[in-house]
């Protein structure tokens, strides 16, 4: 018997879960529903990381060794599966819990060797992330729904679905494809709507013109519509920063640990969003050896706090963005100007050195 014919309209929604799912659940409803102890694979500690470990610096760790295994390996990579893959795959199966985006990277490392992992293993990991509105996902369920990736037929409106899905919930990359199909098919007021999203005022202006005013006023109507539907600009923002976070500690853990010595895990992590908070938005901090130095110098003076930013004083920025200068070098000559202007801090990085 029809579930809707045999009831009232309030009852059969209230009491069955008759009513039609949303775009968005029949989407979910297309990928398998499997938990986390179903696919993740055998999780073992190593040199980098134990299930103890924050889930922000696992993640963080897991992508440094996929690059160093790029870096390595190559194109050659695909072919095997080297220890810093296997250590890699374990540290995001440990994040994956607590830090969903990991599986984002788990599957593709694990889709990039099909003669070492099976594909269903990396479709899996996508579909639960995909299920759980982690954009990344998504976008990768429209790339293999796209032409048929991981044994999976092509399907080009499930593809489109997952697409404008991924745009919906804030993956930049997803908006900005949004915005030049619907240029390239003439969907102005669309275009316009994606434009504003993205704040794009080399597009906005251009796009107006091109459109009458009902035209116009369609695509801000759409606008309205989607900023009802994407997730808060500030909680789009703080995912970004959580993963620089990340990215930012795992590589000074991998690199210099005695940096984050006497530190607990929510020191490291403060002390890091300190980091990030003070780097990032200089668009002349670019190298490694930068950041290494500023966190080296900042530790060994103790000044964790953040109130203070090395970056914005003169004479430690101009060593900092001094190419001529090795790590060592800037590290010492960043204590040198410090010790001299507070015989305290001078003490405090003598210490740190003893120990």
């Amino acid at each position: 018997m029809n579930c809707r014919s045999a009831l009232p309209l309030a009852l059969f929604t209230l009491l069955t879960g008759c009513e039609p799912s949303s775009p968005d659940e029949k989407l979910d409803q297309s990928l398998p529903n499997l938990g986390l102890e179903q696919i993740l694979p055998k999780a073992e500690a190593n040199a980098y990381c134990t299930a103890d470990m924050d889930s922000e610096l696992l993640f963080g760790i897991g992508r440094l060794l996929i690059d160093e295994d790029q870096e390595t390996h190559g194109v050659l990579r695909t072919q095997f599966a080297s220890e810093a893959v296997q250590m890699a795959r374990s540290c995001l199966a440990m994040a994956a819990p607590r830090y969903t985006r990991s599986l984002c990277s788990l599957a593709m490392v694990t889709a990039e060797r099909p003669n070492v992992y099976a594909k269903s293993e990396a479709f899996n990991y996508i579909a639960y992330a995909a299920r759980r509105n982690e954009g990344c996902a998504q976008w990768a369920l429209y790339d293999i729904y796209s032409i048929g990736k991981l044994k999976q037929p092509p399907d080009k409106a499930l593809a489109m679905a997952w697409f404008e899905r991924s745009a919906r919930h804030g993956e930049p990359e997803s908006q900005e494809e949004m915005l030049n199909q619907s240029k390239k098919q003439n969907t102005l007021p669309r275009a316009y709507a994606w434009a504003r999203v993205l704040g794009d005022a080399e597009n906005i202006e251009p796009l107006k013109q091109a459109m009458s005013p009902a035209q116009i006023a369609e695509g801000e109507q759409h606008y309205q519509q989607l900023l009802a539907q994407l997730p808060p600009l500030e909680l789009r923002k703080k995912a970004d920063r959580k993963e620089l976070i990340a990215l930012h500690m795992a590589d000074v853990y991998m690199n210099h640990p005695q940096a984050f010595e006497g530190l607990s895990p929510l020191q490291r992590r403060q002390f890091m969003a300190n980091v990030v908070d003070a780097l990032e938005p200089n668009p002349d901090f670019q190298k490694r050896r930068q950041l290494y130095a500023y966190v080296l110098i900042a530790r060994q003076t103790n000044l964790t706090g953040p109130a203070v930013n090395l970056w914005q004083d003169p004479a430690l920025h101009a060593l900092l963005v001094n190419e001529n200068l090795g790590l060592e070098d800037t590290v010492a000559q960043g204590l040198a100007i410090l010790a001299k202007r507070n015989p305290d801090n001078a003490a405090a990085a003598g210490h740190s050195e003893a120990k």
